[in-house]
């Protein structure tokens, strides 16, 4: 009985020892292997005076081409839109962005996804690599105990999320794999053609949002000018008006694109509807 106690003993602090290793060790990829996201790339820029920047979800990064900015105005900036980044990681990475560079303007998509104030349960995981660190985890901390889980409890959060921050992103990293969005600056295509011709139903809400006034005392901290726009919905149910009495600096670009044709979906316009977006962008802000 004596030996097994020990064994079990030996055999738990093993493989708690094993856990803090490779936490350490994930965490050290996700801050010096070869980028996987966005967060990665915006935590390795250099010290640089950029034109602009523009934040989002894949409502912003699939939409307005960097290079094609520069092409047409020789502004030099980054598309910083990731994939189901609601209010709450736009404002991490907009105060993410400003540690390591500068931009002198910024531009951040909106939509009727504006009410969302809690972490996105996708959008979030891109973050959780660096929860360890105070300024990270402090944005979390008031959404609930699970955070506090995933900070302390070693290789947690990367388990539980391993097909977004498991073995596989971490050996990819390790290994040098290229990301594909530092081609265009941050922006990519997306491919195909909306069939439905239907409208898009989402309900809009006379409020404002603690995450976009953060945002907005944050530019003002920096002297940074601030916009703000609604990328190009199909048929959108409203027309995003409210958003105009809730947020400063807004324009409203939800139907610059109309034609079907130009959307992979609803919600997304595909290469051509890119293309096309870009310009009206540039005619607009330019």
């Amino acid at each position: 009985m004596k030996q097994f106690i020990t064994y079990s003993v030996l055999l738990l602090l093993a493989t708690t020892l094993l856990m803090f290793i490779l936490d350490a060790t994930y965490t050290y990829v996700y801050n010096s292997g070869s980028y996987r996201n966005k967060v990665m790339w915006i935590r390795d820029m250099k010290p640089d005076t950029l034109d602009y920047a523009i934040f989002g979800s894949s409502r912003a990064k699939y939409t307005v081409n960097p290079t094609v900015i520069a092409q047409q105005t020789q502004q030099k900036g980054v598309n910083l839109g990731m994939n189901a980044s609601g209010p709450f990681e736009v404002k991490m990475a907009v105060q993410e962005f400003f540690k390591h560079t500068f931009a002198k303007r910024i531009y951040v998509q909106v939509d009727y996804t504006y009410y969302m104030t809690a972490p996105d349960s996708i959008g979030q995981l891109v973050w959780l690599p660096y929860i360890k660190e105070k300024d990270i985890f402090e944005h979390f901390k008031p959404y609930g105990k699970t955070y506090k889980t995933y900070k302390q409890i070693p290789m947690y959060r990367y388990l539980i999320f391993d097909g977004s921050l498991g073995f596989r992103n971490v050996t990819l990293s390790a290994l040098g794999k290229t990301p594909d969005f530092l081609t265009d600056n941050g922006f990519k295509n997306r491919w195909g053609a909306l069939q439905e011709d239907t409208p898009y139903p989402y309900t809009l809400k006379q409020k404002t949002n603690k995450q976009i006034d953060e945002i907005i005392k944050f530019a003002n901290r920096k002297n940074v000018a601030l916009y703000f726009f609604t990328a190009p919905v199909y048929r959108p149910a409203e027309d995003f008006s409210i958003l105009k009495e809730n947020i400063p600096n807004y324009t409203n670009m939800s139907t610059t694109v109309k034609d079907k044709s130009y959307f992979s979906d609803h919600m997304h316009v595909n290469e051509e509807g890119a293309r096309l977006f870009t310009q009206k962008f540039i005619e607009v802000f330019y």
